[in-house]
């Protein structure tokens, strides 16, 4: 192994276990693997798959909680380079830039949502976009009338935010801060330490406040992890999308997303069904209107997506 360039996990980073089962294994710079990374990064001047392959692309099962996740995951260094070079930060701006009204839309809901809930004007509401990427999620917060903060660790991203009227919180000064809310939305399967993040952030909470975590669906990852079908497309029931090389490093079931929140004195609230439906804006494709009837049902009875909001105890 890279010492450098990779670190090796040797307890659960969702409750510390050390009890896990091999999944699969096979070498970073080896195929399917490599074939894999070569697509998704190929393109970077800076990419070179042979400093991957002193190290395996290992996933691990907890056995306590559930959580899959990847045994030898980016540095520091590496990570920074994987997120600032090796991912063309410009071709994912413009790409997000030609997403359509549905896919603001669906920030809009999720906002007003959490707004009703929280039955606070947006005015006297102060959140926290941790992990906010471009920005999108905040500006859509700002347009609400909210105090909005951003976290983010790629430069790039905050100084995008910042242009649009973002303040960019630091690390370090995040426990200073006191929030109504905070957004953490495709950030924990990112993280080396999902409970050291989550109990930090904690810190920042207000006791009426609330959390909230939304991470790729783990569902059919069963199905998908047997067939280990490298080449699925993301979004298609084969993807391995959830368990995505360097970057998805953690794939959680709903045990090991509760565990982690029960681990640092968080307890899961659900919105109400019927404000999740006051609040649902766009039903302009029959998919679309499936999908908003459906949602609230697999949040709150089903327990089906992996979106949760918890609140302190």
């Amino acid at each position: 192994m890279s010492e450098s360039l990779f670190s090796q996990r040797k307890q659960c980073p969702t409750c510390l276990s050390e009890k896990f089962s091999p999944l699969y294994e096979c070498n970073f710079a080896a195929e399917p693997v490599r074939l894999y990374l070569e697509k998704a990064y190929g393109e970077a001047e800076s990419f070179d798959i042979e400093k991957l392959k002193k190290t395996n692309y290992s996933l691990l099962q907890c056995q306590d909680c559930n959580l899959i996740f990847q045994e030898f995951i980016p540095s520091p260094a590496l990570m920074l380079l994987l997120y600032e070079n090796w991912i063309d930060a410009e071709k994912s701006l413009e790409n997000r830039k030609r997403y359509g009204i549905a896919y603001y839309s669906l920030y809009s809901q999720d906002i007003a949502q959490i707004l009703a809930y929280l039955g606070k004007p947006p005015a006297d509401t102060k959140v926290l976009d941790f992990g906010m990427g471009w920005g999108h999620w905040a500006l859509m917060s700002k347009a609400f009338g909210c105090e909005v903060y951003g976290a983010e660790i790629s430069q790039r991203r905050i100084e995008y935010a910042k242009r649009n009227g973002i303040s960019n919180i630091r690390w370090e000064d995040i426990p200073s801060e006191k929030f109504d809310f905070i957004n953490t939305d495709q950030v924990f399967e990112h993280l080396a330490d999902p409970q050291d993040t989550l109990k930090y952030l904690r810190k920042s909470l207000k006791p009426d406040s609330l959390i909230k975590i939304s991470v790729p669906n783990s569902f059919g990852i069963r199905y998908r992890l047997k067939h280990m079908d490298w080449s699925a497309p993301k979004g298609s029931f084969k993807s391995l999308n959830p368990v995505a090389p360097l970057e998805h490093i953690n794939c959680f079931y709903r045990q090991s997303i509760l565990d982690l929140a029960n681990s640092v004195d968080l307890v899961e609230i659900k919105i109400p069904i019927s404000l999740q439906y006051k609040y649902t804006t766009v039903w302009d494709h029959p998919k679309r209107a499936i999908r908003n009837i459906l949602i609230p049902i697999y949040r709150n009875i089903l327990g089906l997506q992996n979106y949760y909001l918890f609140r302190p105890r």
